[in-house]
C-alpha cells in the first residue's frame, strides 16, 4: 500500500496517523486535504475534522537502480526472467544478467544483446540528462566473446607480420573494437585502426614498418 485516507481532529494528527500506517515520516509523503468539517450540532458548536490523503513519495531512483528496475520491466514484457546485479568500472555502469533463456536476448553475434544496451542507455539519458556509459551483459556472453576476440586478432596479427601486410577483421560493434585496440595499446609490432561508417565497422591490423595505423 502507497498511499491511504485517514481522517483526525486536527491536521496533525491525521498526519500521525497516516506517517504510522505507511510507516514514513511526514516528509516522505505527499499530502492532499480531502475535507475540512467545522460544523458542530445545529451548526453551532464547533468541531473540527480532517481528512486526508496521504501518499508515499516517489523516491528518486540512482541510476543504476533506475536500469535495473528498467531490466525487470523489459523482463516482465517478454516473459523472461531477469537476475540483474550492477557494478561500476571507472565511469561505465555495468549491468549484469543472468537469464535462463538468454541467447534469445543475446541474438546473433550480440546483436539482440546491443540493442537492449542502447535502449537502456537512451532511457537513463532521458530520465537523467546525461549520457552515462553503459554496459549490459547476459549470461556472461561479453567476457566469452572478449576470449575469442582476443584469439582471433592475435592469429591476425601473426598473420599479417608474417605477409607484411594488413589485414581487416569482421565488422564489429564499438566495445569488440576497443577490446581489440586495448590488446595492441602498446604492441610496438602492430598498430590498429578502425575503418568504415556506422555502429560497426572493420578494424585494420597493421604490421608496423608497411602501413601506419590510427585508432
Amino acid at each position: 500500500m502507497d498511499f491511504i485516507e485517514v481522517e483526525g481532529k486536527t491536521y496533525e494528527e491525521a498526519i500521525r496517523k497516516a506517517s504510522a500506517a505507511l510507516n514514513a515520516e511526514e516528509k516522505d509523503l505527499d499530502i492532499d486535504v480531502k475535507e475540512v468539517d467545522t460544523k458542530g450540532i445545529l451548526g453551532l458548536l464547533g468541531s473540527k475534522k480532517i481528512r486526508i490523503t496521504a501518499r508515499l513519495r516517489e523516491k528518486e531512483l540512482t541510476p543504476e537502480e533506475y536500469g535495473q528496475q528498467f531490466l525487470l520491466e523489459m523482463s516482465n514484457l517478454v516473459g523472461l526472467s531477469f537476475n540483474t546485479k550492477v557494478s561500476q568500472y571507472e565511469d561505465r555502469i555495468i549491468f549484469l544478467v543472468q537469464c535462463d533463456d538468454g541467447d534469445i536476448l543475446i541474438g546473433k553475434d550480440g546483436e539482440t544483446l546491443e540493442s537492449v544496451q542502447h535502449i537502456l542507455r537512451l532511457a537513463i539519458a532521458k530520465r537523467y540528462k546525461q549520457g552515462l556509459k553503459v554496459l549490459v551483459d547476459i549470461n556472461g556472453y561479453r567476457e566469452k566473446r572478449k576470449k575469442a576476440l582476443t584469439i582471433m586478432a592475435k592469429r591476425i596479427a601473426d598473420k599479417a607480420k608474417k605477409s607484411g601486410k594488413k589485414i581487416k577483421t569482421d565488422p564489429l560493434n564499438p566495445y569488440e573494437r576497443r577490446i581489440v585496440h586495448t590488446l595492441f595499446k602498446h604492441n610496438k609490432g602492430i598498430t590498429t585502426r578502425s575503418e568504415g561508417e556506422g555502429h560497426t565497422k572493420k578494424v585494420v591490423i597493421t604490421p608496423v614498418g608497411n602501413m601506419n595505423g590510427k585508432r
